[in-house]
């Protein structure tokens, strides 16, 4: 999974400053995927020039997962996407960043195994590997969804198998590993012709939280909020046809990235998972659910301090219809 919590170190990037405040950087927290799909459809449907502005949707640098905090951090983006894990981490750190709206709005990650290995509750981990990308964050989400079926460490072995999470799964190297529901799930299912059980976080132990955000850096925020308001309401409104027409928005969403129609059919399934988690976005207003997942994180020494939520979480760029 990718949970990526790093200490922000601003260096020289290849994303060019905004040259005029009608324009916004965008930078994705990975490839285009069906995740994003609200934003091309803004992007194609002309609601982000119908606000007037120039919105430039980019992907990180080398495909390095801190990319897109860094940029927002240094200013050199106006908006990045990540966790809100991610962030709270950040931001407890000293870095000014600021979420000032959310894409998904639940959790997508948990743990995943097959059914043919005999597991079908998290009691059943009891005696098994564990598989891992990324530490501390991975050890201690598994640890304390494993708490609530009464295992404590011990009672499993964790084992860090980089990002070959799939190929350790599939290859019993370990009998579970951190997934995603609308990727890796599907992707067994379908190429591997497995059926697979799914631990999700929400349901186990994890504070229900938005799975991905849209950060600024607190300068930017403010020097810009009234670009920021627009580029939230042309969100909205791409979320609100992607809802109602669905296969209109995945549609465009291959128009915009035409190299993945080679896999149009698997990410239609990808999208089709994640569709029903974009409802509400881009509202992110739900404070107590930024305060019960930062005391988790807090709870569970993977911050050494909170961070105060009216820095944290900006709720004044919202449409109107989120309510304040």
């Amino acid at each position: 999974m990718r949970f990526f919590a790093l200490v922000v170190l601003v260096g020289v990037w290849g994303f060019a400053s905004s040259s005029a405040q009608s324009q916004l950087i965008v930078v994705l927290d990975w490839l285009p995927n069906p995740n994003h799909v609200p934003l091309y459809v803004a992007q194609e449907m002309g609601f982000f020039s119908t606000e007037g502005l120039s919105v430039s949707l980019q992907t990180p640098t080398a495909f390095d997962p801190s990319d897109p905090a860094k940029l927002a951090a240094a200013g050199r983006a106006d908006i990045a996407i990540t966790t809100p894990i991610n962030l709270i981490v950040i931001r407890s750190q000293g870095v000014p960043l600021t979420a000032v709206g959310s894409l998904i709005q639940r959790p997508l990650g948990g743990l995943l195994a097959l059914k043919e290995r005999g597991i079908r509750t998290l009691a059943d981990f009891k005696g098994r590997k564990i598989g891992y990308s990324l530490e501390p964050e991975e050890p201690v989400l598994w640890a304390a969804m494993l708490e609530t079926a009464g295992l404590k460490a011990g009672d499993y072995q964790l084992i860090n198998v980089g990002f070959d999470t799939l190929p350790a799964l599939l290859t019993g190297q370990v009998d579970a590993i951190g997934a995603f529901r609308n990727v890796e799930k599907i992707l067994i299912e379908v190429q591997e012709r497995k059926e697979t059980v799914f631990f999700a976080f929400e349901e186990h132990g994890i504070p229900d939280h938005p799975q991905l955000v849209f950060i600024a850096n607190e300068t930017i925020a403010q020097q810009k909020s009234e670009l920021l308001k627009k580029f939230l309401r042309a969100v909205a409104r791409a979320v609100v046809l992607t809802l109602r027409e669905p296969d209109r928005a995945f549609a465009l969403f291959l128009q915009a990235n035409p190299d993945l129609r080679r896999e149009a059919d698997l990410n239609k399934k990808f999208f089709d998972a994640t569709l029903a988690f974009f409802v509400g976005a881009p509202c992110h207003n739900h404070l107590e659910k930024w305060a019960k997942l930062q005391n988790f994180l807090f709870e569970r020494a993977l911050i050494e301090r909170t961070s105060d939520l009216s820095k944290l979480v900006t709720v004044s760029l919202l449409p109107p219809e989120c309510g304040q």
